[in-house]
């Protein structure tokens, strides 16, 4: 049996070649990016599941103290609100520095929230406490609150109601 070998030195041209290697280096970059990228997620699509204890009172001040969170993210990613006899603040970026507090005017009464990072992790974590009180004087008597803990696009995170005596 005779092989055959063809004698044609036809191939593809130079810039042909050229234009097909830079097309797939391309597509396979394209690729790359779109595996890469649904790998790494930003941290403002985790919202973490966060429970509240039981709300402490005394002299004044109201406690809410941190039962779980489901992970720990830093203080920046959040925002709190107050609700006081029905009528809704608006909410504001949670103090970043344990200790710290932020300032809120719900009608003509200013209003204090203070973040109370009890590990010291600069995280939102079990154990660590929120505390609202009046601006340097007692919460006002038998009227209802309801604090919030929002999320840095405005979304709920949790809440708890109470009375004060």
């Amino acid at each position: 049996m005779k092989s055959v070998i063809r004698k044609d030195e036809a191939a593809v041209s130079p810039v042909i070649a050229t234009i097909l290697m830079v097309a797939i280096t391309v597509v396979l970059a394209a690729v790359l990016y779109v595996m890469v990228s649904g790998l790494i997620s930003p941290v403002s699509g985790n919202k973490p599941l966060v429970t509240f204890s039981s709300v402490t009172q005394s002299s004044g001040n109201a406690t809410i103290g941190v039962a779980g969170a489901s992970q720990a993210v830093s203080p920046s990613n959040y925002k709190v609100n107050l609700a006081v006899a029905g009528t809704t603040g608006n909410a504001v970026a949670m103090p970043t520095t344990g200790g710290n507090f932020v300032s809120m005017t719900i009608g003509t009464t200013t209003y204090r929230v203070y973040w109370t990072d009890i590990g010291g992790e600069k995280t939102v974590n079990p154990g660590d406490q929120f505390r609202v009180t009046g601006n340097n004087v007692a919460l006002p008597a038998a009227t209802s609150y309801t604090f919030y803990l929002l999320w840095s696009d405005g979304s709920s995170i949790q809440s708890t109601p109470w009375s004060t005596p």
